[in-house]
């Protein structure tokens, strides 16, 4: 079962598909070889390239119970997908990955035993929740490089704050990719339920999901935040009200390299 307020499996799937259907939309109108700045050095050919080849991975990874082998890199796409300057091509084989892997998952429990990377329960319900994340996030990048964004749903950008802080921040300081701050931060959505109190201690991240004072914190709408907190914007973000130390604020907004 999914935590209270969170949205379901088949909720997260529904959007997974319905993001991979808008970045084909827009590879039908939009340049392939624009810059994602999110994403330096890759064009949107070469993001789409990437997301199809998560999608592709994470369904081995459910099928067969294992990390997939060396041969099947999550960051690139599979050797038989199109070429990157073919926008329709790219997008219609964008769309058969995210809707093979959301009939793969689809049929299959929460509980059920699914192998993860990340350190948290090897469980099916893990992957309809970081595909969705995954999906969307990338979505915006897309749009964004066309000059073409669309809202995240608010409920879902308050969830990927959560799931941010909970699977992605925790296994990028434990690989040392990132150093946490030291001080604490508030994170406050101001449109749906959402805040969060986020400290190191010992090294490590800690986190309760309630109303508390740190020593910066960041208000704002659920979509500011999560595009904040995942490095797409920066604390100077007119939808985003800092109050206290904004280096503390900037710092928190760096971990998800």
């Amino acid at each position: 079962m999914n935590a209270p307020g969170r949205p379901t499996s088949i909720e997260y799937l529904a959007q997974m598909r319905a993001d991979a259907s808008r970045i084909a939309e827009v590879l039908t109108v939009g340049p392939v070889d624009a810059a994602v700045e999110a994403c330096p050095g890759w064009t949107v050919g070469d993001l789409v390239g990437h997301l199809g080849g998560v999608h592709r991975w994470a369904t081995y990874a459910v099928l067969h119970g294992e990390r997939p082998p060396a041969g099947r890199d999550e960051s690139r796409r599979d050797a038989d997908g199109p070429d990157d300057s073919d926008g329709p091509d790219l997008g219609t084989w964008l769309v058969e990955g995210a809707e093979t892997l959301a009939d793969t998952l689809g049929p299959l429990a929460d509980d059920a035993p699914a192998w993860n990377p990340f350190g948290t329960p090897q469980v099916t319900a893990f992957w309809p929740r970081r595909q969705a994340h995954e999906t969307m996030v990338h979505r915006w990048d897309v749009e964004a490089a066309v000059g073409d964004t669309t809202p995240l749903p608010p409920e879902l950008a308050s969830d990927g704050i959560d799931e941010l802080f909970e699977v992605i921040v925790p296994r990028n300081a434990g690989r040392g990719s990132v150093v946490l701050p030291t001080e604490s931060l508030h994170v406050h959505c101001t449109d749906v339920p959402g805040e969060w109190l986020l400290w190191t201690e010992d090294g490590q991240l800690s986190m309760r999901r309630e109303h508390a004072k740190g020593a910066a914190a960041v208000r704002g709408p659920a979509e500011s935040l999560l595009l904040l907190l995942w490095g797409r914007t920066d604390v100077l973000d007119e939808a985003i009200d800092v109050v206290g130390d904004v280096d503390v604020a900037a710092r928190w907004s760096r971990l998800t390299t």
